[in-house]
């Protein structure tokens, strides 16, 4: 019988460990793709879904309402996304910077080819679509989230929806003139 998230926050806040290691787990492919869509970058996501698990277990306590636990452990997400985009644009070099594109004339099916159109959006687009599309967050949920209003989290699903569209299809162009 699968336990309630609310249930298994409190019973983490009361020190149960177990329960804690069960809903990290359960969030770990949500905070994975959220991390990834900010960050655009594999290591750096799991260096901050990392860093959030570790922030989760020292300030799970401070929690008062256990039916926002995924929206606040999102929010310490992000916060921690930000702090390494930060980071990062502080100390890399220009010449270390991963080149753009993909490389040509290599076949790909439509996941791999819907992974790189994502990958081409902006931040903005990719993590909107992502909370939206692949978390399963509301409108609601996703603009208090980034401190919007719901207009603007429409606007961009809106806008971010027609450059995926854009993009796939110029790919799909691309792919098959290239065959």
């Amino acid at each position: 019988m699968a336990v309630s998230i609310e249930k298994l926050v409190r019973l983490a806040q009361s020190g149960s460990k177990d329960a804690f290691i069960q809903l990290m787990e359960g969030q770990k492919l949500s905070m994975t793709r959220t991390a990834t869509a900010v960050l655009n970058h594999r290591e750096d996501a799991a260096d901050a879904v990392a860093e959030t698990v570790a922030e989760a277990f020292s300030q799970l306590c401070g929690l008062r309402q256990p039916k926002y636990f995924r929206t606040w452990l999102t929010r310490v997400l992000l916060s921690n996304c930000y702090d390494i985009l930060r980071q990062r644009r502080r100390y890399v070099p220009l010449d270390q910077l991963p080149e753009t594109g993909s490389p040509q004339g290599q076949p790909s099916d439509d996941a791999l080819d819907i992974r790189e159109s994502l990958a081409a959006l902006s931040e903005n687009d990719r993590l909107v679509l992502g909370l939206y599309y692949l978390d399963g967050f509301k409108v609601r949920e996703i603009a208090g989230l980034l401190d919007v209003k719901e207009g603007a989290v429409k606007a961009r699903l809106s806008r971010g929806r027609q450059r995926l569209k854009k993009i796939y299809l110029e790919r799909e162009g691309d792919t098959c003139e290239a065959k």
